[in-house]
């Protein structure tokens, strides 16, 4: 199970169909023992190049929920029983709200992701990407996919996972194979891929930032379709 929030703001807690930048940067900074506000989230961010290649698409469930209490709006008030108050005293003295919450979540999905460093911030490059390996592999606080309750049901990384022998990012998500485990549909077909681009045509809004109201900031990427018959692999 995971949950990839695009725009998972207030009541309603969407996922994106595929891994987000911002949702793997935080899985990163979670296995490196960063917290939510540290400024080298944000460095992270803009010194890697993110693409991802949807291997099985996987389907969206909904999960309905309810939550009780006094939640602020965005105007910075408190929704309570009788409205919304100015005060968080002001509304107890009404009692809790309760609010529908829906919760997406995607099921028996699998994703290949790739990272590098871009071309204007290397000097360090390896060393960066062996850091980031290491932590994968030993994780200071546990990586989940998006969101808590989604843990991983394998490892995150291989013990071949850094590699140069492709010449940049879309070079190795058009030739890295297709890993098929048997029983899975090994008939002709593309796969999804996006990668992160300065004159992509697609925007997306998960170029993370550090600040109090967790805004994100726009990024590019251009989308490609990939030949699964030309990767299919050996299974793993």
């Amino acid at each position: 199970m995971q949950s990839w929030g695009i725009r998972a703001r207030w009541d309603v807690r969407d996922t994106a169909l595929e891994p987000t930048k911002s949702g793997v940067v935080g899985l990163i900074g979670s296995a490196m023992g960063l917290h939510r506000n540290d400024p080298s989230l944000e460095r992270l961010d803009q010194s890697l190049q993110f693409g991802v290649r949807a291997d099985r698409p996987g389907v969206v469930s909904i999960d309905y929920q309810t939550i009780s209490g006094y939640h602020r709006t965005a105007a910075g008030e408190y929704k309570c029983r009788g409205g919304t108050t100015k005060s968080l005293e002001k509304a107890r003295e009404h009692g809790e709200s309760t609010i529908v919450s829906p919760r997406e979540y995607l099921n028996d999905a699998k994703f290949l992701v790739g990272l590098a460093v871009w071309p204007d911030r290397r000097g360090n490059d390896r060393a960066l990407l062996e850091r980031i390996l290491d932590s994968l592999r030993r994780p200071k606080w546990p990586p989940y996919l998006g969101r808590k309750s989604c843990v991983p049901s394998r490892p995150l990384v291989t013990q071949a996972s850094l590699t140069g022998k492709y010449t940049d990012l879309e070079d190795a998500l058009e030739h890295e194979p297709w890993k098929v485990r048997e029983g899975e549909d090994t008939g002709p077909r593309t796969l999804e891929t996006w990668i992160e681009c300065m004159d992509g045509d697609v925007e997306r809004q998960d170029a993370l930032r550090i600040n109090q109201l967790r805004e994100y900031a726009f990024r590019r990427y251009k989308r490609i379709e990939v030949d699964a018959a030309a990767l299919r692999g050996t299974a793993s």
